[in-house]
């Protein structure tokens, strides 16, 4: 599958290591800075999704929400899906078909202005992932918030984008499932959210607000994005 993120907001979440391996199959480990484990929330609008081989006219425009964690299998860095949220049923549909990703049906608004870009998104499941976020795009730097554990953002992206493969379930024949994607170069820009609420994140849906602590925020533009079949390795 090709996109090309139009625009990307990556939000960075401190988790308590023991509420996350909780949420991880136990042939996963989360991978640790400074005693965290971390999950990003990834807020994309995806340009033209299609199978690689589709011309992109025939490709479908939509947005995509993700929580996913920064994990280790064996030796090898990656992530863990949690969730997924589109607003596309047919997206949905396909990535519960033929993905581990967990999407789940969303109604979701952009408001775009030359220093804001507002996200609104409304969950349509049972478990809460609601998000409102208003990212102060006008005041964008490459240095990292106070509340940040890394010490620049050059290690923050090394840590947390430097990753190429996305971990699923451990079969019983011992062959785990892997999605394996190519990019663009991850050029970070650091922001800041006004409203920063990310339900799943703190009413028990997936933590509760004494297990996590936003650590930063990244932007990101005209990211091109392929992903690789699914394979069992």
């Amino acid at each position: 599958m090709k996109t090309t993120f139009q625009r990307c907001f990556l939000v960075n979440f401190a988790v308590e290591p023991d509420a996350m391996r909780a949420k991880i199959p136990c042939h996963l480990q989360p991978e640790l800075y400074e005693g965290r484990a971390y999950l990003s929330i990834v807020i994309a609008k995806m340009l033209r999704m299609r199978p690689a081989f589709i011309p992109p006219v025939f490709g479908i425009t939509y947005t995509q929400v993700v929580y996913r964690v920064v994990v280790r299998c064996g030796v090898e860095r990656g992530v863990y899906f949690l969730r997924s949220d589109a607003d596309s049923r047919l997206m949905v549909a396909a990535g519960n078909a033929l993905t581990f990703f967990k999407f789940n049906f969303a109604t979701v608004r952009w408001e775009v202005s030359e220093h804001t870009v507002a996200f609104s998104l409304g969950s349509q499941s049972e478990a809460s992932g609601c998000i409102a976020a208003n990212f102060d795009v006008g005041s964008a730097r490459m240095q990292l918030p106070t509340s940040s554990r890394f010490p620049d953002l050059n290690y923050a992206e090394a840590f947390l984008t430097n990753l190429y493969t996305a971990f699923g379930q451990k079969r019983s024949n011992g062959r785990v499932e892997a999605v394996r994607i190519s990019r663009s170069p991850w050029r970070s820009r650091v922001v800041t959210d006004r409203t920063g609420i990310y339900d799943a994140m703190t009413s028990g849906a997936l933590f509760c607000k004494d297990q996590v602590q936003l650590d930063c925020i990244f932007q990101v533009e005209d990211l091109a994005y392929y992903w690789n079949p699914l394979k069992l390795e």
